[in-house]
């Protein structure tokens, strides 16, 4: 056993911990919708489960039984990196350019660039997952999401 098998699920448990006591005092429910803390306790409890999935796999494996996967290596780390760039991006544009355009540049971004699909199919995902996004839960739900300061 070494450390590099238990490394990631450890972090990942301290994460999920680092959510759950962050968010402890928020409230779960609030009225009749979900308040502040649903998502973070659902994600710090998904993250829990898997972390714990994993240390047992880590824990329980017997010796030269499976491998380790190998870190990426040439257009696979590319991808990786394109990938953080992408989500790095989507927080510093939102501000300027909202969130709905912000994902459907990243979707397209992801698509293009980084996954190399064509171009005709990668356009009219981009364009129905972010009219479906402006139509639920703008237009639909009436939800004020971030148009950016462009658009003003």
């Amino acid at each position: 056993m070494r450390l590099r098998e238990f490394a990631p699920a450890i972090w990942v448990l301290a994460l999920s911990a680092v959510v759950l006591i962050g968010t402890w005092e928020s409230s779960y429910w609030s009225g009749t919708t979900p308040g502040p803390a649903f998502l973070p306790w659902w994600l710090a409890g998904a993250g829990l489960v898997v972390a714990g999935l994993a240390l047992a796999e880590a824990l329980y494996r017997k010796e030269g039984e499976g491998e380790m996967p190998a870190w990426p290596d040439g257009w696979a780390l590319a991808r990786a990196m394109l990938t953080f760039a992408g989500l790095l991006a989507v927080p510093i544009l939102m501000p300027f350019i909202g969130l709905v355009v912000s994902g459907a540049l990243f979707m397209a971004f992801l698509l293009l660039v980084v996954m190399r699909r064509p171009l005709l199919a990668s356009l009219a995902t981009v364009a129905i997952t972010g009219g479906v996004v402006q139509a639920v839960f703008v237009w639909w739900l009436g939800l004020p999401l971030p148009v950016g300061t462009i658009w003003l």
